[in-house]
């Protein structure tokens, strides 16, 4: 989490230190800077667990494959 809070915290040059106190003393922008690694994690585990298998075929299969998920 401080390394992100740094990286933000580069996009005000001279102003860094005052960024990265603001952050520490706000819970609402903490938050707002968790949430994406949060998120990232939670995609990067789902990836890892997921069985991915190859399957061809045509067109016309993938299109009603993808007009059926919409209909739900």
């Amino acid at each position: 989490m401080t390394q992100a809070i740094m990286e933000q915290a580069r996009q005000y040059p001279g102003q860094e230190r005052q960024f990265f106190e603001f952050i520490q003393k706000n819970e609402q922008m903490q938050q707002q800077i968790r949430a994406p690694l949060f998120e990232d994690k939670v995609v990067d585990y789902v990836f890892e667990q997921a069985i991915v298998t190859e399957k061809e075929v045509t067109k016309n299969v993938l299109q009603k494959a993808v007009e059926s998920l919409e209909e739900e």
